[in-house]
């Protein structure tokens, strides 16, 4: 009976040990299971972080790419040097290598070999390749990484930009030496690519080190879960998981060692717990040496951020950044600071990881790009833009306070005579001594920079206006004692100079730099080499305001269209029905109110913008003729007024060439004015202005003929069909002998001449019937008609003008 207790008790001892060996399969399989998540949560987490310092090593060469390319065609821009646009292309090749790599994984499927070519040559470390691919191809949709793929892409769209740049200047070179004006604008562009490059590079590092250390805590609290889990189960399968994760961190510790990029372990209180030789290098010790350091024995004082106890304030140190590396020999490396906590463990208190990347070359480089687009290349000095950038500084600082700040604009008097009689590199020279001695007599915190050509701007600190123009003659005299000297011959450094004060009254930058070069204008006026004050009291000033005021209201009635077309008609004395006119313009301002050209046009030519106002009137009657057939089949000719500094213009030639070539039609209905003081001024360039449109069938008047008597001599040389005869001598005709004398004989010389005389200035009758008499053949002027809109002459409506019978019959 015992016995068959003791088996029937026997039976449930058996079957729990059955069961649980029959549970024990799935016992192993479930700790072979928490044992591989447990290792590959802790693969995950050292391939992540390994991945994200492979994706910043990548963004380091690819923003150290870029910035040599923009370096490249910044210069390639300035000089046009073929070695520029070659390495521009060579460094470019970096980010669309790394670009070909991100595209080739986004196929369907994913070329992996088309993207280890792309990464390769995006200059990443073979070792890291698979490490980014899979990184990509896992994590492409994670969080932070996604967004660092999107900064990718926006980034990749400026390099676009720059191969493209790279491909324009390429051609525009090609065709020829690009003049001062576009070298800025695409000097400009490639400033503007570049400052919007590096925000989206710092915040692509910022991202992935935020996204690794996102994902590394994700993975470690998993891994804290599996590893509670594990302690359930044997001591054989720790010691398994532990002997995987020694593995792998000897893995990690391999990276760690053999990576480019500075690593370094620190604790809270900055010492140094574990460096790699890549830091070492940067810091230029021995690797065993850096295990006595802290973290304040290298940085930088400034960049070491402490908080109010005097302790270090690791919430701002771990903010991405550039911050600067200190050596035993004093020189300093800048590197790009990535910082992340790392938890405590085994015993030891909490740790910062930091990613130390030498950036010291692109810092050069940068630093190099902003001087170049800061200062004068010739002279050394600050540019035009620096100048403005410290003028609105100095004027935001005399506002609401009482000190003061003085500004010359400074005009060389003998800086084309240098250039035309000893060439170029005269003339450069002659700008440097003159630039380094106005330096050498300036105060510290004034300042000297270059406007352009032979223009310079001086800034006084401190100083009122009549100290300023004592100061300026005290430099002026200095200057005046010394001379420039060149193959044996010497040159004065005469200069004319402007003086503005920069206070209250002051509006912006460019009302100071125009009152200050007023009063430098007026100085050359003046016979140069002196030194003239601002004050809105001085008449000479208040005169050259108020041109510079109608040259600003007429290039913005030029760019809003609001410089209109009159006409006045030109009759022939001896009868007929032909339309002849010459066109006038008049400023309509914003106000409605129509101004005279002899308000505005003086000042445009004065200051060197009559050909706006040439190129403007003669496109606009062009279009206006070509528009209306009708009434282009109705005029004998359409008299237009050409300025002598038109004349004199190659491109003002070109451009209406070309607009005459789209108008075939219009150009035997056209007859240029010309003055005559204009002719005798630029003759050579007036007959090669005269030949080119004869040759398109247009007809050359010389107008206000006579007021040069001088230029009678010049008939023979110059092929023109009309003389325009000066209304000096038409408006008092009738009054005096000696008047029409002239005439007569300069109707007499052009009709041997063969020439179509024209009167101007007729406003009577009396003139009318003596022009007639002495043989004069047009007549135009208020007698005959009154001028008015262009329109109203086509339609034949408001338009003041006898018959042309009433003007054949004699008085």
């Amino acid at each position: 009976m015992d016995n068959g207790v003791a088996r029937a008790r026997g039976r449930p001892g058996r079957q729990d040990d059955d069961r649980g060996l029959h549970r024990l399969p799935a016992r192993v399989a479930a700790l072979i299971l928490l044992s591989a998540l447990g290792a590959l949560l802790t693969a995950a987490v050292l391939e992540t972080q390994a991945g994200a310092t492979a994706y910043i090593i990548g963004e380091s060469h690819w923003s150290k790419a870029h910035q040599r390319a923009v370096l490249a065609l910044y210069r390639y821009a300035g000089h046009g040097r073929q070695a520029d646009l070659e390495a521009a292309r060579e460094a470019l090749r970096v980010p669309l290598g790394d670009r070909a790599g991100r595209l080739a994984l986004e196929r369907d499927p994913a070329d992996v070999d088309a993207a280890r070519a792309g990464f390769l040559q995006g200059n990443n470390a073979p070792d890291d390749i698979d490490r980014l691919i899979w990184m990509y191809r896992a994590l492409g949709q994670a969080p932070y990484f996604r967004d660092s793929v999107r900064l990718w892409r926006e980034a990749e769209v400026e390099v676009d930009q720059l191969v493209a740049m790279a491909d324009t200047l390429e051609a525009q070179v090609a065709r020829g030496p690009l003049d001062a004006a576009s070298v800025q604008a695409h000097q400009r562009h490639l400033l503007a690519i570049d400052a919007r490059l590096r925000p989206k590079e710092l915040a692509f590092s910022r991202s992935l080190a935020e996204g690794a250390h996102f994902m590394r805590r994700i993975l470690l609290g998993l891994s804290a879960l599996v590893f509670v889990a594990l302690c359930a189960y044997a001591l054989r399968v720790m010691r398994g998981t532990l002997r995987h994760v020694r593995e792998t961190e000897s893995e990690f510790r391999m990276a760690f060692h053999q990576s480019v990029v500075g690593m370094l372990k620190l604790d809270r209180e900055g010492r140094f717990a574990q460096a790699n030789e890549a830091l070492a290098q940067i810091l230029s010790q021995p690797l065993h040496d850096l295990r006595e350091l802290r973290l304040q024995d290298v940085l930088h004082p400034d960049d070491l951020h402490r908080d109010a106890a005097g302790a270090i304030d690791w919430t701002r140190m771990r903010e991405p950044g550039e911050r600067r590396f200190l050596r035993p020999d004093g020189e300093v490396r800048w590197v790009r600071w990535t910082a992340s906590v790392v938890d405590a463990r085994a015993g030891r208190g909490e740790q910062v990881f930091v990613l130390a990347e030498d950036v010291s070359e692109a810092h050069e480089l940068a630093c190099e790009i902003a001087y170049q687009a800061s200062h004068d290349e010739l002279t050394g000095l600050i540019n035009r833009r620096e100048i403005a950038r410290r003028l609105g500084s100095a004027l935001g600082s005399a506002r609401g306070c009482r000190q003061r700040h003085t500004l010359c604009f400074i005009d060389l008097d003998q800086f084309k005579l240098v250039n035309d009689t000893c060439g170029h590199e005269a003339g450069d020279r002659f700008l440097c001594e003159f630039a380094q001695r106005v330096a050498a007599q300036l105060r510290r915190g004034d300042w000297v920079g270059r406007l352009g050509g032979d223009e310079f701007a001086v800034l006084l600190h401190d100083t009122t206006l009549e100290e300023a123009e004592a100061a300026m003659a005290r430099i002026h005299a200095a200057l005046g004692e010394d001379a420039f000297r060149w193959n044996g011959r010497m040159f004065g450094l005469n200069c004319s100079i402007g003086v503005a004060e920069i206070n209250d009254d002051a509006v912006d930058v460019d009302w100071l730099l125009r009152a200050a070069d007023a009063a430098c204008y007026v100085a050359k006026e003046e016979g140069r080499n002196r030194i003239r004050c601002y004050r809105d009291s001085d008449p000479s000033l208040s005169r050259r305001r108020r041109e510079l005021e109608w040259v600003a209201h007429t290039q913005l009635a030029i760019a809003e269209q609001r410089l209109l077309l009159y006409a006045q008609r030109i009759v022939p004395l001896a009868g007929g029905e032909r339309l002849q006119y010459e066109v006038l313009v008049r400023l309509l301002d914003r106000e409605g109110e129509v101004h005279a050209p002899g308000v505005f046009l003086p000042a445009m030519e004065r200051y060197g913008q009559g050909m706006a106002v040439d190129r403007f009137v003669v496109d606009a009657v062009c279009g206006f003729l070509a528009r209306h057939p009708g009434h282009l089949a109705q005029v004998e000719l359409c008299h237009v007024n050409v300025s002598a500094q038109s004349i004199a213009d190659p491109a003002f030639l070109e451009h209406v060439g070309l607009l005459l070539d789209r108008h075939p039609g219009v150009a035997t209905r056209l007859c240029f004015e010309i003055t005559e003081t204009a002719v005798i001024a630029n003759l050579d360039d007036a007959c090669r202005f005269i030949d080119a449109m004869r040759a398109r069938g247009c007809r050359i008047a010389l107008d206000d003929f006579g007021s040069g008597l001088s230029s009678f001599a010049y008939l023979k040389r110059l092929p023109v069909d009309i003389l325009k005869i000066d209304g000096a001598f038409i408006r008092d005709l009738a009054r005096g002998e000696s008047d029409l004398a002239l005439v007569r004989s300069m109707s007499q010389m052009g009709q041997a001449l063969g020439k179509v005389t024209v009167a101007e200035w007729v406003e009577n009758d009396a003139v009318l019937a003596q022009l007639r008499e002495v043989g004069i053949g047009y007549a135009q002027g208020y007698a005959v008609h009154a001028p008015c809109p262009i329109g109203e002459l086509m339609a034949g409506a408001s338009v003041d003008v006898m018959s042309a019978e009433a003007l054949a019959e004699p008085a």
